[in-house]
């Protein structure tokens, strides 16, 4: 016998209410939001495999040894963007189920992925010159790794970020 579960959905939802909760036009642009985030998805995984078969470096006509730094930071941006679009995908799917998507938040779901692998290139360019290291940190799949998670916590890096900036600057005072 097949034990029936009720905890799986956290949308308050019975079982077999599928109709959806939201009005035609929200549906329509929920739609085309979906379809952006998957475009954003398959363009950062492209990039990923483009860089990976050298393309980037011999469309730029780039020669050694200039190569490796090139192809390590796009796959730190690459990596940085998928990282936040997966991230955005997480996010976007559990409003949407939870009745908590609004038009409100769309300039954060487009934007994200981007805002992401700006902070993974920069994360990228601060791994190059020695300042964030790491004993495999001269590795492609190390750039892909900690791109992607730089990516996905965007939010925190910037934090972190600042941290480091208020620690070498130090924080303004108040008028």
């Amino acid at each position: 016998m097949i034990e029936e579960t009720t905890d799986i959905n956290t949308d308050e939802r019975n079982r077999l209410d599928w109709k959806s909760v939201y009005p035609p036009e929200a549906r329509k642009e929920i739609r085309l939001e979906a379809i952006y985030v998957f475009i954003i998805f398959l363009l950062s995984f492209g990039l990923l495999i483009a860089n990976y078969l050298c393309v980037f470096s011999r469309l730029l006509a780039i020669t050694q040894p200039n190569t490796i730094p090139f192809e390590y930071i796009i796959y730190f941006s690459s990596s940085g963007m998928l990282g936040g679009t997966v991230f955005g995908m997480k996010y976007f799917y559990r409003a949407v189920a939870r009745g908590y998507w609004t038009q409100d938040r769309r300039y954060w779901r487009l934007l994200s992925p981007f805002i992401s692998m700006t902070i993974a290139f920069i994360i990228g360019c601060m791994s190059s010159i020695g300042i964030l290291t790491s004993y495999n940190s001269s590795k492609n799949t190390w750039a892909i790794v900690f791109g992607f998670f730089a990516g996905y916590f965007a939010d925190e890096a910037v934090g972190k970020m600042y941290e480091i900036a208020t620690f070498i600057f130090g924080k303004t005072k108040k008028k």
